[in-house]
């Protein structure tokens, strides 16, 4: 089984990935799921869950924070610890 991570907006998919190579010409499903956005996580529930449906949601939660990374730079902030004004 491929996971490929897509976004739905205005009637369309528009899949975040290109699809892999092995599938070209071959007849493929396709099932859509939507993604939980809740932020309550019963962590165990999560570890029962089979290894491709783990890595799946993990894969989105990685997606969703890509532009919260990229667009807001104070977290680089808190990762220099002041070391400007540490050193010896």
């Amino acid at each position: 089984m491929i996971v490929l991570t897509a976004t739905c907006q205005n009637g369309l998919i528009s899949l975040h990935e290109s699809l892999p190579m092995e599938l070209e010409g071959k007849q493929v499903r396709i099932v859509v799921e939507e993604i939980s956005t809740a932020t309550n996580v019963d962590r165990r529930a999560f570890m029962r869950l089979p290894i491709e449906e783990r890595r799946f949601i993990l894969a989105q939660q990685a997606e969703a924070m890509v532009n919260h990374y990229e667009q807001d730079l104070t977290w680089r902030d808190w990762l220099s610890f002041d070391v400007e004004n540490n050193e010896s």
